[in-house]
């Protein structure tokens, strides 16, 4: 099947209306409609529903897209690979979410470069709900995550434990105050969330909420309030004294895994990608 076409209908999926996404494809609309034809003949299923104004997918239509996407994903690695001028040299890709990459991931990409200049790295942002499906499909090497889910495939390692400090704007706030005015909520995973209704209940505040941990610390730096941080992201605002530790909050510690399939042909690159990981979040902490 022509990825072309996979391409132009996730487009349309994306833009709901056939003009936008010719626009954004530097197309013709009747360019983009002949594809979505083609592509829907080739399948046999009407992909999506059409009217003047927008064009909606319909219930094959949101079936393909959970797959079309991967498949434009693989296709690319497909084509990184073949592209490897010497025969010694392979593909890693590594996904995690954007709080692990900027814990320390960063640092492990100059880590793994030194150690293997002929590699090429794919670093890849993901959610934590798509890193053990892009696993299992071969699709990630290596997934960096803090819950993992025990899966008979999967090799797990545990690199190191991130200790998450309360830090504040506000110099002597108290804990249980901190939780309820201006508390930015972090979500560090299913654990990290029980530790907190352990420590401190459901009344817990945060009309603000993130995935994101730098997201949280430049907010604390620009515009005050408190949130739950690993130690490595927050330790130049405490040295600088724009932030401060809430010494009566309790420190959450989350183990940081990194997984991938057992018995795989790629072992031995994994493998060493997962010490080199190791070794450099020990390093960070």
């Amino acid at each position: 099947m022509d990825i072309d076409l996979i391409r132009t209908f996730i487009q349309v999926a994306k833009a709901s209306h056939f003009r936008k996404a010719a626009e954004q494809l530097f197309l013709t609309p009747s360019a983009v409609s002949a594809r979505i034809k083609l592509l829907e003949e080739r399948l046999g299923v009407q992909l999506f529903n059409r009217n003047k104004h927008e064009v909606a997918l319909t219930a094959a239509g949101v079936r393909f897209l959970a797959r079309a996407e991967k498949m434009v994903e693989l296709w690319a690695h497909a084509c990184q690979e073949a592209q490897l001028s010497e025969p010694d040299q392979s593909t890693l890709v590594v996904g995690a979410t954007d709080s692990i990459w900027n814990i320390f991931l960063t640092d492990w990409i100059i880590e793994m470069r030194r150690e293997s200049p002929a590699l090429s790295i794919w670093a890849e942002l993901h959610t934590a709900a798509t890193l053990m499906p892009g696993l299992l499909d071969g699709s990630i090497d290596v997934a960096v995550m803090f819950d993992v889910p025990a899966l008979p495939r999967i090799a797990i390692r545990e690199l190191a434990a991130i200790e998450l400090m309360m830090v504040s704007s506000r110099k002597g706030v108290a804990a249980v105050e901190a939780v309820r005015s201006d508390y930015i909520a972090v979500d560090w995973g299913d654990a990290f969330a029980a530790a907190l209704d352990h420590h401190f209940g459901p009344d817990i505040g945060g009309d603000l909420r993130t995935s994101v941990g730098k997201v949280a610390c430049e907010l604390l730096l620009k515009s005050g309030g408190t949130a739950y941080l690993p130690a490595p992201m927050v330790m130049a605002g405490l040295k600088a004294g724009h932030l401060f530790r809430v010494e009566d909050a309790p420190v959450i510690v989350r183990p940081v895994y990194a997984a991938k399939l057992a018995d795989g042909e790629r072992d031995t690159l994994t493998g060493q990608a997962i010490e080199v990981m190791a070794r450099t979040l020990k390093k960070r902490l």
